[in-house]
């Protein structure tokens, strides 16, 4: 199992396009994929499940990945991260 933590960077949330963002990037894998904040925990693969979580800018979550791929997985996730969800608003990252 890989577990990694992150911080939300993106000055709205992890709203409804991110969320989305993160919801396709775990359909393309076969691990299981958590997002824990708190005493919350959100499958990767329901977007309700990741908007329930109501993660805000700076709020710190653990992500836990298991599964056949999950070094790819975890790899994928880290450089969406990174990429602060790729959000940005009039050419202009948030």
């Amino acid at each position: 199992m890989k577990v990694g933590y992150f911080r939300i960077k993106n000055k709205l949330g992890l709203h409804a396009r991110p969320a989305a963002r993160l919801v396709d990037l775990a359909k393309e894998v076969n691990s299981e994929i958590k997002i824990v904040k708190g005493k919350k925990e959100a499958d990767a693969k329901s977007i309700l499940d990741l908007l329930t979580l109501s993660c805000q800018f700076d709020d710190k979550i653990k992500i836990e990945v298991k599964g056949e791929d999950e070094d790819k997985a975890f790899w994928l996730i880290c450089k969406l991260f990174e990429a602060e969800i790729g959000e940005k608003i009039n050419g202009r990252k948030i």
